[in-house]
């Protein structure tokens, strides 16, 4: 649990918003992109790395979702 809530204070200071949907969706919101992730691959990513390696993924792969909807 613990782990989850530093990953959510990691990613409001880049600017991203975290929201659980349902009771196994994760969506993180930047700018007008959003991306949805099932709540067991975070949770794995989690258990597997640190958070800043789990911050740096989610960050990065937004910034690739927008400049690719910024290309459109």
């Amino acid at each position: 649990m613990y782990a989850r809530e530093v990953l959510q204070t990691a990613l409001t200071d880049q600017g991203i918003s975290t929201e659980i949907v349902g009771d196994a969706i994760y969506r993180f919101t930047q700018y007008e992109c959003e991306w949805m992730v099932p709540q067991h691959i975070i949770n794995q990513m989690l258990d597997r790395n640190d958070v800043d390696q789990t911050t740096n993924f989610i960050a990065s792969k937004l910034f690739y979702l927008v400049r690719r909807i910024d290309e459109e």
